[in-house]
């Protein structure tokens, strides 16, 4: 059914409020990753030394909705529970943590200087440096890539559905198009092409690496 001119203006504020927020939130991702909000450098790590696990690495799972996979670390004389989790478990080997290190074993670790009033809590903390016998299980520069690419990926994708849904909202009249195929997967399918596009030239000429 064709639709009157009121019904594809009033569709037409919808794209225009959507452009709007994805362009507002898109900008707060932006700011984050060219401020190097993502980043973690070594002079925000609280480095420990001289722990002493108590059991060997533990690896946990929770499966579901809100999936997640992370390692437990537990010394003696400590309460907290060490976690290498989120972007550090995406770039930790983690049969060679399981494998590698014992009940007994010697360790140091890093942790946020923003979370040093959870060590020695009964708490879990994050890790983001692991040593044993002078070999570091985990990667910082891995971790910190891993987090501005997701940064970088969220607000290439929200300025995608902005520039799309602004170009649709500035047509005076709805395409003929939309009367055939559904809009909303027609809109998708050009946020998806814009969106490797955009990502392809941000990659290939290391635009906010």
């Amino acid at each position: 059914m064709i639709e009157s001119i009121s019904d594809w203006e009033k569709k037409q504020q919808t794209y225009l409020i959507v452009s709007v927020t994805c362009f507002i939130i898109g900008t707060y991702f932006f700011m984050k990753v060219i401020s190097g909000s993502y980043i973690i450098k070594q002079s925000e790590l609280q480095v420990y030394e001289n722990l002493i696990t108590s059991t060997a690495p533990q690896f946990k799972e929770r499966k579901g909705k809100h999936s997640k996979k992370w390692i437990e670390i537990n010394c003696i004389n400590n309460q907290t529970t060490f976690e290498i989790a989120s972007y550090d478990y995406r770039c930790v080997n983690d049969d060679e943590v399981i494998n590698e290190i014992k009940a007994g074993d010697t360790i140091s670790i890093s942790i946020l200087k923003d979370d040093i009033d959870d060590f020695d809590t009964e708490t879990s903390c994050e890790i983001h440096s692991l040593i044993k016998n002078n070999k570091e299980y985990l990667s910082l520069k891995c971790r910190n890539e891993e987090d501005n690419d997701d940064g970088k990926f969220g607000f290439l994708l929200l300025f995608s559905i902005s520039i799309i849904t602004a170009i649709v909202y500035s047509l005076s009249k709805k395409p003929k198009l939309f009367d055939k195929v559904n809009p909303e997967i027609i809109i998708g399918f050009a946020v998806i092409i814009l969106l490797f596009v955009l990502y392809y030239i941000c990659n290939i000429y290391s635009i906010l690496d």
